[in-house]
């Protein structure tokens, strides 16, 4: 869904509001890059082992076009045309069942860095996280790809399966010296108020950007040259979404 369209204005690379960054901050094994009250970056949280094995079990996948909803049309080149709001390709695959070991890493991620820095998700008495994982999406783009539609990836008051989800992983798989563009940008509360302000989030290979998904508008530019992949993924609580506890979800 789109954002609702606020005013905002470019960023400098200081960040939006004057907060420090915290670069260096730990979350357990886990040590942050840059964090924002709306966001964090944990620094290779995926290590280069990791993004060997990862890529392998990823060049097995075959990225579709990228499809967006409630738009109309009868086919993805004509919703294109009449929208050109995103334009990239996809694959989706359950970590859990084909790559454990990534499942396991970003729900400890979730655990250790997002669900101390939001509380959203109860903990149980053993300590685990009451919640649950969707499936993980790979997003490939290449030259010209984006998308370019301000959105959240969950709304509070949304009415739909998709705003369950709490919690947003986007885990960066290209080194940033391999692409031009492409940039992930994040509307963010900025030092006047109700003004927001548009910043350029820094991602290198293997590093995660955290944010609640309820929270953050944000979108990726237009890859200019070489091709930019990622991996998004989310923890939901069907107890956060009007779908799931009133709706037809119920």
């Amino acid at each position: 869904a789109a954002s609702r369209g606020e005013k905002a204005s470019l960023a400098s690379s200081t960040p939006a509001g004057g907060t420090a960054n915290a670069a260096g901050a730990r979350y357990g094994e886990f040590v942050l890059k840059d964090k924002n009250p709306e966001y964090v970056i944990v620094r290779a949280a995926l290590d280069a082992e990791m993004l060997a094995r990862l890529n392998a079990f990823l060049n097995r996948k075959r990225p579709q076009p990228a499809k967006m909803k409630n738009e109309g049309g009868n086919s993805d080149d004509e919703r294109k045309a009449r929208y050109d709001d995103r334009d990239s390709l996809v694959s989706w695959f359950t970590a859990q069942d084909e790559c454990p070991w990534l499942q396991d890493r970003f729900a400890a991620i979730i655990k250790d860095v997002a669900n101390v820095e939001w509380p959203l998700l109860k903990v149980s008495g053993n300590g685990e996280l009451q919640c649950e994982y969707e499936e993980t999406q790979y997003a490939v783009y290449g030259p010209g790809q984006h998308f370019k539609a301000w959105h959240q990836d969950a709304f509070a008051e949304g009415n739909d399966p998709e705003d369950a989800r709490q919690f947003t992983i986007v885990a960066m798989l290209t080194p940033r010296s391999n692409y031009t563009g492409g940039a992930f940008q994040a509307k963010l509360e900025g030092p006047v108020k109700d003004k927001k302000v548009i910043r350029n989030l820094s991602l290198d290979a293997g590093d995660c950007l955290v944010f609640p998904a309820k929270q953050l508008c944000h979108r990726v530019s237009a890859v200019k040259t070489g091709t930019r992949r990622s991996l998004v993924f989310w923890a939901f609580d069907r107890n956060s979404c009007k779908y799931h506890t009133s709706g037809s979800g119920a």
